[in-house]
């Protein structure tokens, strides 16, 4: 059984704002990986804080002059990739459970947005520790620091979303349980 109306507008709501915290990581996540790519001064830059953050955090990226960065960047970046590529099909799977009836399945809908906010919980993790170490902590120009720590604002946005979705949309459907089993002890 579908949740009612108020219920709807109220989720689809929550997932408007984890399409735009997602939209937000994947501007960033774009910028950072370019940013690896054309292996530009501000990804070389080591904060003040740290001895090298490059190699610290991706020891396997190194400067290279024979054309295989492009491709050792993408590899680097692509299960971060797959984790944008998943949440947003889980917004869209989270839209069709909200307003389809065959796709409204409380453990399905449960297991799958605990999946992508377990993911994107490690991709925030990651990614603020990254912009820290970029920047050692400094509001800065360097603008790697800056996509790390818009990647890591998407992220938080995102994460704290799927956990209000997930809480709405199996919250009525055990109340309105309750409340038939009470209707008829009555």
């Amino acid at each position: 059984m579908l949740h009612g109306s108020g219920m709807k507008i109220g989720m689809a709501v929550v997932l408007f704002f984890v399409f735009a915290g997602w939209v937000v990581c994947l501007g960033a996540l774009g910028h950072i990986t370019n940013e690896c790519r054309e292996e530009t001064t501000e990804w070389n830059e080591v904060g003040s804080g740290s001895s090298n953050a490059v190699d610290l955090l991706y020891p396997f990226i190194q400067p290279t002059d024979d054309g295989t960065r492009e491709y050792t960047c993408g590899i680097f970046f692509s299960l971060d990739w797959w984790i944008v590529a998943f949440q947003f099909f889980l917004i869209i799977f989270g839209y069709l459970g909200v307003f389809v009836e065959f796709f409204h399945t409380k453990s399905t809908m449960g297991d799958l947005f605990g999946i992508g906010t377990t993911l994107f919980t490690i991709f925030t993790s990651t990614y603020v520790r990254a912009g820290y170490r970029f920047s050692a902590g400094q509001h800065d120009d360097n603008t790697v620091a800056q996509g790390f720590k818009t990647a890591a604002a998407g992220g938080i946005v995102v994460c704290v979303c799927n956990y209000i979705f997930m809480f709405l949309f199996g919250s009525e459907e055990q109340s309105e349980g309750a409340s038939a089993a009470a209707e008829n002890k009555a």
